[in-house]
């Protein structure tokens, strides 16, 4: 609707002013709407509120039940209207060509102007330039690159992470589940450090699970189970703690089979204890301590040895059970003077000799046998037997030329055997 001025108007109080010209009113208060102006307020009346500091504009009336309603709208404030935005910092960014421009980043936001309308939006790829955190879900299609740190609290979900379509050069923590179908790690990872939550790794799949590296060694805390084998090809396996292999069940415990070098089982002061039968094709070896067989056999194909223990057969029998067969002790005395050894030949002088060996105790039982007469004679053979016994220290062997071995055969001067059992 347009007004023209028309002609001026004369009044009494006011002089001559254009037609359809209004004055504004000036209030202290702004409009509502009762303020008509009793009927002599028409469209386009404005309004000053002076104290505030604000204008109004009439631009209608609404009559309902012979009740006539001012329609006012504000026209502006003091400060006029919007001429510059500010950012957190209140720097203050003043418009170019009456425009101020709300511009996103290529890799964080976006923006696209419509209609009517600014969109404000995320753009196909996102890249944080410090911590990104998630409460509920983190989804990773093809690649995520992370510089600093990820945490996430709920369920993740790495679709492909490696070092051509993403990395973790920072902390990845993960308290949630985490599903991760290829990941590359260049830092330190730390998986499922506290709770009581299943760590599960390679699982479900078919391939190799490579764990460990070339230099280090892979601590395992607590138990290791290997439900089909367990591998170290170039490396060993070392368990400080209490190890039990092949436990339950009817497999075959392979250990040391397919190698050139030497298999140690036992340690420096305990025994090694077998249940059931022991073998050994080529030889069965302990350095310091004792190769026990609790109620089993040991069989070794060549040779068994105990260089500093003793091989025990708590409830067995030591069996010689081919034709050839022999003990054999490669530590023989054939002085008087016999050191440490159970075994040896001594010649009697004037039917006596004095074994002196640290083998013999109070209770050893001491086999005699003659191995040869020499010049002594068969008239002079007397019956041997052991005289005195000092623990540790000797024993004595006589030829008594008398039945009731009250004299000693002094001619007698035979090569007499001895051996020693404790």
């Amino acid at each position: 609707m347009v007004f023209s001025p028309g002609a001026n108007l004369y009044t009494q109080g006011f002089g001559s002013r254009p037609e359809s010209v209004e004055v504004p009113h000036i209030d202290t208060r702004a409009p509502n709407s009762t303020d008509t102006g009793n009927g002599f307020f028409t469209i386009g009346k404005r309004w000053v509120d002076q104290l505030a500091g604000n204008s109004y504009t009439l631009v209608s009336f609404t009559t309902s039940v012979g009740v006539t309603t001012a329609n006012w709208t504000q026209d502006g404030a003091t400060g006029g209207p919007l001429n510059t935005l500010s950012d957190d910092s209140s720097s203050t960014v003043n418009p170019v060509s009456n425009n101020i421009q709300i511009a996103g980043t290529s890799s964080e936001i976006a923006t696209t102007a419509g209609v009517g309308v600014l969109t404000i939006s995320m753009p196909a790829a996102v890249i944080t330039p410090g911590s990104l955190t998630t409460t509920t879900t983190l989804a990773v299609g093809t690649s995520a690159t992370v510089g600093t740190t990820l945490a996430v609290t709920g369920t993740t979900t790495l679709a492909a992470v490696n070092a051509t379509n993403g990395s973790f050069s920072g902390t990845l923590g993960v308290t949630g589940t985490s599903t991760l179908h290829a990941l590359t790690q260049t830092g330190t990872a730390n998986i499922n450090t506290s709770g009581a939550g299943v760590t599960s790794i390679g699982v479900g799949g078919t391939g190799a699970v490579n764990i460990g590296n070339t230099t280090g060694n892979t601590h395992v805390t607590g138990s290791l189970t290997a439900s089909t084998g367990l591998i170290a090809t170039t490396g060993g396996i070392t368990a400080t703690g209490t190890s039990n292999i092949n436990t339950t069940g009817a497999g075959v415990t392979s250990i040391g089979t397919g190698g050139t070098g030497a298999v140690n089982i036992g340690n420096a002061t305990g025994n090694t204890s077998v249940t059931g039968s022991l073998s050994a094709t080529t030889g069965l070896s302990t350095s310091t301590g004792n190769i026990v067989a609790t109620a089993g056999a040991v069989n070794a194909g060549t040779s068994m040895t105990a260089t500093l223990g003793a091989i025990t057969a708590t409830n067995g029998n030591l069996v010689l059970g081919t034709a050839g067969n022999k003990l054999i002790s490669t530590s023989v005395a054939t002085t008087t003077t016999a050191g440490a050894n159970s075994f040896g030949t001594v010649t009697l002088v004037g039917g006596t000799a004095t074994i002196s060996t640290s083998a013999v105790t109070a209770n050893s039982i001491i086999m005699l046998t003659r191995q040869s007469v020499g010049s002594t004679g068969a008239a002079a053979l007397g019956k041997l037997s052991v005289g005195t016994i000092v623990a540790s220290t000797s024993f004595i062997i006589n030829a008594w030329s008398s039945a009731d071995a009250t004299t000693l055969a002094t001619t007698d001067v035979s090569v007499i055997g001895w051996m020693i059992i404790n």
